[in-house]
Order: C-alpha cells, then sequence, then structure tokens
C-alpha cells in the first residue's frame, strides 16, 4: 500500500492522530499537576495527624498532672476545662509546606489549622536573587506566599529558607524541594 500525498483520508487521519496526541499530552500535564496536588494533601494529612497524637498526649499529660495535684493539695480542682481544651478535634496551629513550581519558583503554604500572623522569611540567609514578599501581616489556612529564588553571579540557591511568625518566634527551617 502506498500514500499519496493527495489521499484526503490520510490526511484526514494524520489530522486526528495528531489531535489525540495533543489531548493526551495535556491530559499528562494535568495529571501530573493532580499527582502533585494529591502529594500535598498526604503529606498535610500525616503532618495533622501528628500534631492530634501529640495534642491527645499533652492533654493525657496535663490530666494525670492536675489529677496528682488535686491528690496532693486534698483540695477540688476543675480539670474539665483544660481537658476540653487540650482534647478539642480541632487544635489550632500554623504549619508550612513549601514546594517547587518551577525551575526557580516556590510557594510557602500554610498547611495548617490557624491563620498565621506577621509572617517573616529571614533574607539575610538567602544569597541569591529573591523576588516575591518575604513579610506578610496574615496568611490564613491554606493560602500562601510565592517567591521567586534566581541564583546569578555565583550565588547558589540556599537549602532552606528560615521563617517565623507570631506564635513561633524563633526561626525555623524549611527546606527547599530538590
Amino acid at each position: 500500500m502506498t500514500v499519496e500525498w493527495g489521499d484526503a483520508p490520510t490526511w484526514a487521519a494524520f489530522v486526528v492522530s495528531a489531535g489525540a496526541g495533543g489531548v493526551a499530552w495535556r491530559a499528562l500535564k494535568h495529571a501530573k499537576a493532580s499527582a502533585s496536588a494529591s502529594e500535598i494533601s498526604a503529606q498535610a494529612a500525616v503532618r495533622q495527624a501528628a500534631a492530634a497524637e501529640r495534642q491527645v498526649e499533652l492533654a493525657e499529660a496535663a490530666f494525670e498532672a492536675a489529677k496528682e495535684q488535686a491528690a496532693e493539695s486534698h483540695l477540688p480542682v476543675d480539670t474539665s476545662a483544660t481537658r476540653e481544651a487540650l482534647t478539642s478535634p480541632n487544635p489550632d496551629y500554623a504549619a508550612w509546606w513549601l514546594v517547587q513550581t518551577s525551575k526557580n519558583r516556590y510557594v510557602l503554604r500554610n498547611i495548617g489549622t490557624k491563620t498565621a500572623r506577621n509572617v517573616e522569611i529571614d533574607q539575610s540567609r538567602i544569597k541569591c536573587v529573591l523576588r516575591g514578599d518575604t513579610r506578610a501581616d496574615e496568611v490564613p489556612p491554606q493560602a500562601s506566599i510565592e517567591l521567586l529564588l534566581i541564583p546569578m553571579f555565583g550565588a547558589p540557591k540556599p537549602n532552606e529558607i528560615w521563617v517565623r511568625w507570631d506564635d513561633h518566634p524563633e526561626w525555623a527551617a524549611l527546606p527547599l524541594p530538590a
């Protein structure tokens, strides 16, 4: 079988197959984005489960300490408010996740359940060119700060960025994704 350049069905089949290839490529692109979002969601769930487990441990320790204090002082101690606060199903916290969205673009996302206030990124530890907001008055849950880290003039990208906020006044290191 030979293909002639003027054969209309052959050209129609070529156009259809090229279109199908384009659709498949676009589907692959969306599948990768979906997989990345699923990975972020799974890691956030793991962090939230660990925080909840720690919260239960703290609640049990506080309850036992209150019972011991009551036994030593022989005075009735009401532990119900403490127990309720420590074992609430949704403890408020701010937690951070750093994801790379392109070669030099990063997104710092609050994956916690509490709005982080007066968020600051330590610029002094970043030697490469930094574009984006390094301070934010507040970052609500699931909101993010976009950063652009551009290695120029021999200055490499950092291995981590350092963040602090009102509830965590000490600098916390967040590793940059590889």
